[in-house]
Formats: structure tokens, C-alpha cells, sequence
């Protein structure tokens, strides 16, 4: 539903075509500790930042990071080899405009890079690591928004989104790469 509504500056994230309904700025922020009982070194931080240009629409940019914690590396036997960190962050920007009254068109940019490991395994010789540029489309459609009281229904939106549009990623070997993790989504909020 997240896409469909997409009202805050939240939408640099689910939808940015939400961005083109928003007017003035907003700051977000948000930190997460991830599988607490599991381990007390992993977690998530966003922080987001979104700015209307009057006639234009809403440009936004957003941060998050992820860390993995520490982990233990070993050689090829299981042998310790003491211990690293790992993360994750992606910076975008993103920028959302209305099209019609009843609907907008948002895209993003942005960077990611994955810290995995500082160096390779076994005969490896390069880090586990790897920064790729990305993309993102939405478009929201707000069917119904009315404001009477006596109405059943005040507000039906639709809203589609697809992120991480881009080339594959890969670490160590080019051959071994995987599709960007490319998601389409779609939602009805009411």
C-alpha cells in the first residue's frame, strides 16, 4: 500500500512519484537495530531529505546503511583468521512532478556500493566489494480524492513503482555477475 500512498518523504524510497504531490521540505530519519536478540552490531540507519520547487515539483534525496556486524574470516581448513566488518549504502536522488492533477511521475538515481569483505578469499587477489549505479521509476494515480464528509469513499490511488533498474552486479569475477535486484511493485490505497 506503501506505493500507492507514498505522502511523505518516505516516497524517495517506495514511489517517487509521490514526491510531485508534496509541497514544502521535510527531514526523515530512522535507525533500526536488526535481530536484537541475534546479534547487537547489526543495523539500519535512513535519513532523508525532500525540497518543493513551486511549478516544477519535489526533488528528494535519501541515505541508507546497513551494517552486517563482524564476522569471523577463515582460510580454506576453517582456521580463524580473526574477524572483519561488512555494509551496505545506497545515495540517491530522486524527483517527482504531477503530470495531470490526478497523477505523477517520479525517477530516482542512485549509487550502492557493498562492502563484503576486505579482502578476497583463498586465491581471490580483489575485496569483496562493489559500486553500481541504479534507477528507479514510479507513477501514482489518485482515482478518487475528495475531501466531503459524507462520502464513502474520500480517497482510492494507484501506484507503481519499479526500483533498481540497471547492469548486473559483481564482486570478484565479472563472469559470475547477478541482475541488480530489480523490483516492480504496485498498490491500491484507500
Amino acid at each position: 500500500a506503501q506505493v500507492a500512498k507514498a505522502d511523505d518523504v518516505y516516497a524517495s524510497y517506495y514511489n517517487p512519484a509521490g514526491l510531485g504531490y508534496l509541497n514544502g521540505s521535510e527531514l526523515g530519519v530512522m535507525h533500526v537495530n536488526w535481530l536484537p536478540n541475534l546479534a547487537d552490531d547489526i543495523f539500519y540507519d535512513f535519513l532523508a531529505y525532500r525540497y518543493t520547487i513551486s511549478g516544477i515539483g519535489t526533488v528528494a534525496t535519501n541515505l541508507i546503511y546497513l551494517n552486517l556486524g563482524e564476522q569471523i574470516r577463515t582460510d580454506e581448513e576453517g582456521n580463524s583468521l580473526g574477524t572483519f566488518s561488512s555494509n551496505m549504502w545506497s545515495l540517491s536522488a530522486s524527483f517527482g512532478s504531477q503530470i495531470t492533477k490526478k497523477s505523477s511521475l517520479g525517477l530516482g538515481f542512485k549509487v550502492i556500493q557493498q562492502n563484503l569483505a576486505p579482502e578476497g578469499a583463498g586465491s581471490e587477489g580483489t575485496k569483496g566489494s562493489s559500486t553500481n549505479v541504479l534507477f528507479d521509476f514510479g507513477y501514482l494515480n489518485k482515482i478518487i480524492n475528495n475531501n466531503y464528509a459524507g462520502s464513502f469513499l474520500t480517497e482510492l490511488n494507484f501506484g507503481l513503482s519499479i526500483s533498481n533498474i540497471g547492469p548486473k552486479i559483481w564482486f570478484q569475477d565479472k563472469g559470475q555477475a547477478d541482475p541488480a535486484p530489480t523490483n516492480m511493485k504496485f498498490g491500491i490505497y484507500t
